[in-house]
């Protein structure tokens, strides 16, 4: 197979037409094409010689979402499994994240670990696809101990470290409640909330800003650090009344999700139906409701 017309992005030779497969590149001279690949936009190639193929451009693959026109519907699951030298199919695996995905690590000869933007991590079976296990995303830790909002954490995680979590001996997980809605005037759907692990490293401290001062949004951003792009560069921060902030969105920028955190693990995640410009957040308009407003359209989160 030729891939003259592929944009290359790392090792991953992508075409932009969804009826033909994307490549891998293997060495300076020689990359092979991965089999059933015309939907995927990004892949991880870890141990052992895997790759994990998904599809990005859409974020949320919540079935409502999906009826709505949200993302393109596909007959096949966003995740699967190739072979890195030969590019075989391997096996899709048998569930979602309803967020981006972050990153893949191989634990053992038959399992691998996946976390995402929706702050949910799941173990998989590598040889059927089957879900194994489901986490979420563990909290972490700055110097002084206070805890931090980031979706990434599991980066710097070996697969040693990422089995003392799962196992419970390592550092505590967030609990996770995530609230979808797809249309502005239906029905407000949600997932969770997924309880996070307890963990050994329990003694971490609550992040509360002086509810004297307003939000500064560059000290926001130190501790809620999953934002990103525009939504790092123009999100509205917010307070609730019970002390809980919220931040995310953007004003005058691409907005995606809103996160609401209690300043240590109790993270809740707002997913309007609609990506789109110049929204504005106009906080607790009554207790425990947020809008979102992009000028089009109104999204009204209640009981979050």
């Amino acid at each position: 197979m030729e891939f003259l017309n592929h944009e290359q992005y790392g090792n991953l030779l992508l075409h932009y037409d969804d009826n033909v497969s994307a490549g891998i590149v293997i060495s300076e001279e020689q990359a092979v094409p991965l089999e059933d690949s015309g939907h995927i936009n990004c892949v991880f190639m870890f141990g052992g010689g895997f790759v994990l193929g998904c599809d990005l451009i859409w974020k949320c693959y919540h079935p409502k979402f999906v009826a709505a026109g949200y993302r393109r519907a596909r007959e096949s699951f966003p995740m699967a499994l190739w072979d890195a030298q030969t590019g075989r199919k391997l096996t899709t695996l048998q569930g979602l994240h309803t967020g981006s995905l972050r990153g893949v690590k191989r634990l053992d000869d038959k399992r691998l670990i996946t976390w995402a933007r929706d702050f949910r991590v799941f173990v998989w079976d590598i040889r059927t696809g089957e879900c194994l296990g489901e986490y979420t995303t563990p909290v972490l830790i700055d110097q002084e101990g206070y805890a931090i909002v980031s979706s990434r954490n599991g980066e710097d995680y070996s697969a040693e470290d990422w089995l003392d979590y799962i196992g419970g001996c390592g550092k505590p997980g967030f609990n996770v409640t995530i609230y979808l809605k797809s249309d502005p005037d239906g029905q407000q759907d949600q997932l969770g909330p997924f309880k996070g692990v307890e963990g050994r490293e329990t003694m971490i401290r609550r992040y509360e800003p002086d509810d004297r001062q307003l939000l500064e949004h560059r000290n926001i951003l130190h501790r809620i650090q999953d934002l990103e792009g525009a939504e790092a560069g123009y999100s509205t921060p917010f307070r609730l009344k019970d002390g809980r902030i919220g931040i995310g969105g953007t004003t005058y920028g691409a907005w995606e999700q809103v996160f609401v955190w209690d300043g240590l693990k109790d993270l809740s995640i707002l997913v309007p139906g609609r990506l789109n410009v110049d929204c504005q957040i106009d906080g607790e308009i009554a207790p425990n409701t947020i809008r979102i407003n992009n000028h089009t359209e109104t999204y009204t989160f209640e009981d979050i």
